[in-house]
């Protein structure tokens, strides 16, 4: 049975938060979840560190046979995913 963990941060999502995002993502993926819907619509900022998270939590999730969905990213953020490549694994919902 799958099992989706849902995920609010809020600001910006970057080298300042990055660690406290990655842990409790990765805590949500640690329990019974085996995919994460981050929702992004009170997310500002997203820098490498940020995207570094995305990328940890995609594949973490992957290996319990999940997925990682973003919902309510704002345009410019979905740009920058988009143009890194990370549309590959991080799978973009309005």
């Amino acid at each position: 049975m799958s099992l989706t963990a849902k995920y609010q941060p809020m600001g910006r999502f970057d080298a300042t938060t990055a660690a406290q995002h990655e842990l409790a993502l990765l805590q949500l993926l640690a329990g019974d979840a085996d995919s994460v819907e981050l929702d992004f619509s009170k997310i500002e900022f997203v820098s490498s560190a940020g995207l570094r998270v995305l990328l940890v939590t995609a594949n973490a999730a992957e290996k319990k046979g999940g997925t990682l969905e973003l919902i309510g990213a704002s345009a410019e953020i979905r740009d920058v995913i988009q143009m890194v490549g990370f549309d590959d694994f991080v799978h973009l919902k309005d």
